[in-house]
């Protein structure tokens, strides 16, 4: 933002006379500086009248074409010459060269102070810079009113109408999601490319020739929803900026409106899957809220654990991609594990969810998914997801380890024979949890694991990641804590068959 020259010469206290660059008095003055080097080209950044009395500087036309060629290179708006002290006339070769070089000179007569042009130039640059936060004041109440009643397009035609410029709204892909004018939605993939390394920064702004493209981030905290350009062929003002960041602001909030909605809905939803899991909800409740949700319950549920990482950002990772495939999220913490509900028929479903939620965390997630049960088994559907989910993490690789898959499922599988294996792991496992607890070992995942390979301590070893001799220390201590003979092939069938059935402590009906 700056002062039209051209109002500037039109100030008749200060007397000003254009003596040469008539055609060039739409620039702008930044800054008005009185500076008698020789030289000064160094100690100006562009914009500037500069201000003089020719103090150094002689009436040779060599010296006065290298003096206007410097302060041309330094794109500074224009001359000042004071006349009357060092020169009691401007020079006529520095008239011919700021004529040739189009850089308006302006005459400035002794009785016309430098301050007094100094002081017109700060005045009604804070002047404008008052009129453009009226202005911007004015404009944000009618762009918040369009968010209210006409959303993002709404939103990005009135910051396109106020600042006189081009804007496009493009989602998270750079997809084009709305456009003012019409015609702006093709905007021109250099435009953007040229922006690309800016993708994560806040607000970023670039030149060529096609104009200035400024970009503002529509997020809200972590939460990206995509990009808002607003192109213009001027340069773009405060005002222009303010209204750029206005706009994103309420693009994000009304991008947030479903979210948030969604949200508090899987919120109710992870409730209500305690309760089904507690048995404190009868199956026919649950299956009429699960149906008004959009959850098909037909033929019945599974249990999705994952395991790794964040069970709450899992979770999140999850609902998402749940969503985007037209399903509701039931899904709770239980103590260091994820477990989401899915319908029975979509068990293909699992490992893509898991593959999304993957891509989205990054995490090492280890998944398990239960066999189909009916809504009031959903206790043991759980157990199966977590047992499953266990024997991923001790195998490693990214696939959804199937509780239909695992040996033994048919014992736990069956209500009389579970409450006999559950018995049997209280029993049998509850020492080694305990240890594992009071001094932070992990002594029942890799009993696991040298149970799943069948003893093998180089497969056993590399799906934990860890050395063989560490296992090996390890089981010694698996001995110690069980007093068992794990040689014996009696023994460790029991122990595989009560690691079928054994949950955490806490595990069922715990929020983590």
């Amino acid at each position: 933002m700056g002062v039209p020259l051209g109002w500037l010469t039109r100030q008749q206290d200060l007397r000003l006379k254009v003596l040469a660059g008539r055609g060039s008095l739409d620039r702008d003055v930044v800054w008005a500086h009185s500076i008698e080097l020789a030289d000064p080209a160094r100690w100006l950044n562009g914009g500037e009248l500069v201000l003089t009395t020719g103090l150094r500087l002689t009436p040779d036309p060599a010296a006065c074409r290298d003096y206007v060629a410097r302060l041309t290179k330094a794109e500074v708006t224009a001359i000042g010459f004071g006349i009357g002290l060092s020169h009691e006339q401007v020079p006529e070769p520095l008239v011919e060269a700021a004529e040739e070089a189009g850089l308006p000179l302006l005459e400035v007569p002794l009785r016309t102070p430098f301050l007094a042009v100094t002081k017109a130039v700060m005045e009604r640059l804070a002047q404008l810079q008052y009129e453009g936060l009226a202005q911007a004041s004015r404009i944000q109440p009618r762009m918040t009113r369009a968010a209210l009643h006409g959303g993002a397009q709404a939103v990005v035609r009135e910051l396109a109408v106020s600042t006189r410029t081009s804007v496009v709204l493009l989602d998270h892909e750079g997809r084009a999601r709305a456009a003012h004018p019409p015609g702006a939605g093709a905007v021109d993939g250099g435009r953007v490319t040229a922006l690309a390394g800016a993708e994560r920064a806040t607000a970023a702004a670039t030149c060529d020739q096609d104009g200035v493209t400024a970009v503002q981030q529509v997020r809200v905290g972590p939460r990206v929803h995509g990009r808002l350009l607003l192109m213009a062929d001027r340069a773009l003002t405060p005002v222009d900026h303010l209204l750029l960041g206005h706009a994103a602001s309420l693009v994000a909030l009304e991008a947030e409106k479903p979210l948030r909605l969604r949200d508090e809905q899987n919120h109710v939803n992870g409730l209500l899957l305690r309760l089904l899991l507690d048995g404190a909800v009868s199956a026919a409740v649950g299956r009429e809220y699960l149906a008004e949700g959009g959850f098909p319950v037909r033929d019945g549920i599974r249990v999705l654990a994952l395991r790794g990482g964040s069970p709450r950002l899992a979770l999140e990772a999850v609902g998402t991609e749940l969503a985007e495939r037209g399903l509701p999220l039931f899904g709770r913490v239980y103590d260091s594990c994820a477990a989401v509900l899915l319908p029975a028929g979509h068990a293909a479903t699992a490992q893509t969810v898991v593959d999304g939620a993957r891509a989205r965390l990054r995490p090492r997630l280890s998944a398990g998914l239960s066999a189909a049960h009916d809504l009031d088994d959903g206790s043991a559907a759980l157990t199966e997801a977590l047992n499953a989910a266990s024997v991923a993490r001790t195998r490693g690789g990214g696939e959804v380890v199937s509780f239909e898959s695992l040996a033994g499922r048919l014992l736990v599988a069956l209500p009389e024979t579970r409450r006999v294996l559950a018995t049997l792991a209280e029993t049998r496992l509850a020492p080694l949890a305990a240890h594992d607890t009071a001094h932070g070992t992990d002594l029942l995942a890799s009993l696991r694991a040298f149970l799943e390979h069948n003893g093998g301590w180089e497969a056993a070893s590399a799906a934990l990641g860890v050395h063989r001799h560490t296992l090996r220390s390890r089981m010694e201590r698996v001995r110690g804590v069980l007093g068992a003979d794990l040689d014996s092939a009696h023994v460790r069938a029991e122990l595989l068959m009560a690691l079928s059935a054994w949950q955490e402590p806490g595990e069922i009906g715990r929020r983590g």
